[in-house]
């Protein structure tokens, strides 16, 4: 496995960064790759005083590990990923903890403080959109949103909160992107077309913060790794009863108060509707192996009744689960 050691911030030149790291030939604003580990383009564009975005479209030869690091805890980053069924393992401190994906989380954001780690696999196709933005900036971008300005003083206190979240992004963010696709590098006004898709996705994620439940919390490394081995925890036990948050809890030393806010931080939703989400999403991969009956889904997954879990799943999925049999 190759390893490739960036250090970033984001007023450095990131074309000498990474060129210097992943090699390659600079045109321009471009990296442009074609070694033993890539085959590919990085693309890196100043935006504005504070703000540096860059891009990458790669196809990796080998496996791949990214270590991200710094010594400023002055930006946060916003990532965009999109690559195809090999999902790019995301870790902190060299422990797998989640999967980064279409089908999965596709969405983060992350204080420079937060070390971030990727294991790529060979064969993975990967297409990135990273938009590193100064704290204060951001902090005044969102200081004028009315429904946000009360907590923004709290959100970027770096001795009281640490910003951190995997999700997905929005329907709007991702067809932002697919359209920028489209756009040809040779284009004339290539860089204008990116820079008006970074513009575009810092505004459409300041529009979800209204949408989404904002955690103020200090969240430290050895948190992060905590929480997320409590959700590995979970889908390892999805086939039984929700353990309940003061056992959760316990697990890790935590007190429960101090357990739900970094875990509803950190993933975006309570432990306990992280747990439902995912066990119902473990009905759906059931009904569509065509083994089982829902009756046996049902009981295999611990539901009260068969019209209890019919319900959820029509309520998320917009089908009954037999009309999903159905269409399979």
């Amino acid at each position: 496995m190759t390893v490739i050691e960036p250090f970033y911030r984001a007023d450095l030149n990131w074309i000498e960064v990474l060129s210097q790291a992943i090699g390659g030939i600079v045109d321009n604003n471009f990296i442009k790759g074609n070694n033993s580990t890539y085959e590919g383009i990085h693309y890196v564009l100043p935006i504005e005083d504070n703000i540096t975005a860059m891009l990458e479209d790669t196809l990796y030869k080998e496996d791949v590990h990214f270590k991200y690091t710094n010594e400023q805890a002055k930006f946060v980053g916003l990532y965009f990923y999109s690559a195809d069924e090999r999902d790019i393992d995301f870790s902190v401190d060299d422990q797998e903890h989640n999967k980064l994906g279409i089908l999965n989380y596709n969405f983060s954001i992350a204080d420079s403080s937060l070390g971030l780690k990727y294991n790529i696999r060979k064969g993975t196709k990967a297409f990135t959109i990273c938009i590193f933005i100064n704290r204060e900036l951001l902090k005044t971008y969102i200081k004028n949103l009315p429904e946000m300005a009360f907590i923004s003083e709290d959100m970027f206190n770096l001795e009281k909160n640490t910003i951190v979240r995997l999700d997905r992004m929005s329907p709007k963010s991702s067809l932002l992107i697919d359209t920028f696709r489209k756009v040809s590098r040779d284009n004339s006004f290539y860089e204008f077309h990116f820079k008006g898709l970074v513009y575009a996705l810092i505004s459409e994620y300041l529009t979800q913060l209204n949408f989404n439940k904002i955690v103020i919390g200090k969240a430290i490394n050895e948190d992060f790794r905590s929480i997320l081995k409590s959700k590995l925890f979970l889908l390892d036990s999805i086939e039984g009863d929700f353990p309940g948050v003061d056992i959760l809890a316990a697990q890790l030393l935590m007190s429960t108060s101090k357990y739900k806010i970094l875990f509803t931080k950190i993933t975006g939703l309570s432990p306990g509707l992280y747990f439902q989400t995912n066990k119902l999403q473990r009905a759906k991969e059931l009904l569509a192996t065509g083994q089982y009956t829902i009756g046996e889904v049902s009981e295999r997954l611990k539901y009260s009744s068969i019209s209890y879990l019919a319900k959820r799943f029509k309520e998320t999925y917009g089908v009954f689960p037999k009309e999903y049999q159905n269409l399979l």
